[in-house]
C-alpha cells in the first residue's frame, strides 16, 4: 500500500524507497512505499568471490529495502526493524570463515528473534576433487549449513542455505553461479512473503 503527501510550491516528484526524483508541476509528491522488506546482506570474502554473490543477491532486492554490508561494518543497529538476514562467508575447512565466526559468536543471544534469515558461501565442489580433497569436503561439508545452524540457534527463522561454486581456492566462480545466485534470491523472497 503507498502513501502520497502534497506539498506545496516544489518542482519534484520523490517516488519509491530509493527516493527517485522527477518533475511535477507545482507540488512535491512523496511516495512512501509501505509494502517493501527491510533486508540485510552481511559477508565475508576474501577472494571476492562470496561479495560476487552478496552483490548479485542484493541486485535481485532492487525493489526492496536493501543493505550489503560487509562484515566489518556490521552493526547491531542493522538488525532493527529487520525482515530478511542473508548472511555469506568463504567455506574454509568446511566451516564459515574466522570473522564470520566472530560476527556469529557476537551477536547477542535471541537478537534474531522474529527475524527470517538464510545462509549462503562459496566452496569448491566436491565433484570436482579427487583423493583426499575430495574426502575432506564430504566428511566436512560446506560453511552455508554451520552459518545456519548459529542464525537458528539465535532465534532466526531460516529459510535456506546455499553453496555456490569456486573452481578452486582463490576462484573464480563457476560458470553460472552468478546467475543461480539470482534465482536463489528470488525464491528467498518468493519463501519470505
Amino acid at each position: 500500500m503507498a502513501a502520497f503527501t502534497k506539498l506545496q510550491n516544489n518542482n519534484h516528484f520523490l517516488f519509491d524507497s530509493r527516493q527517485h526524483l522527477f518533475k511535477t508541476t507545482g507540488l512535491v509528491l512523496t511516495y512512501s512505499k509501505t509494502s517493501y522488506m527491510k533486508i540485510l546482506i552481511v559477508y565475508d570474502s576474501l577472494y571476492g568471490n562470496t561479495e560476487k554473490i552478496a552483490g548479485s543477491i542484493a541486485d535481485v532486492y532492487t525493489d526492496q529495502q536493501v543493505k550489503l554490508k560487509y562484515l566489518k561494518y556490521f552493526t547491531l543497529s542493522d538488525l532493527a526493524d529487520l525482515d530478511l538476514l542473508i548472511a555469506g562467508s568463504p567455506t574454509h575447512g568446511g566451516r564459515p570463515s574466522q570473522g564470520m565466526k566472530d560476527f556469529l559468536s557476537a551477536l547477542p543471544v535471541g537478537s534474531l528473534k522474529n527475524i527470517k534469515a538464510a545462509a549462503f558461501d562459496t566452496g569448491i565442489p566436491v565433484d570436482e576433487k579427487k583423493g583426499f580433497v575430495r574426502l575432506v569436503i564430504r566428511f566436512l561439508g560446506y560453511a552455508s549449513k554451520h552459518i545456519a545452524n548459529a542464525l537458528r540457534k539465535n532465534g532466526a527463522t531460516v529459510l535456506a542455505a546455499e553453496t555456490f561454486f569456486v573452481l578452486d581456492k582463490e576462484g573464480p566462480l563457476k560458470e553460472g553461479e552468478v546467475e543461480r545466485s539470482k534465482q536463489w534470491a528470488g525464491d528467498l523472497l518468493k519463501r519470505k512473503q
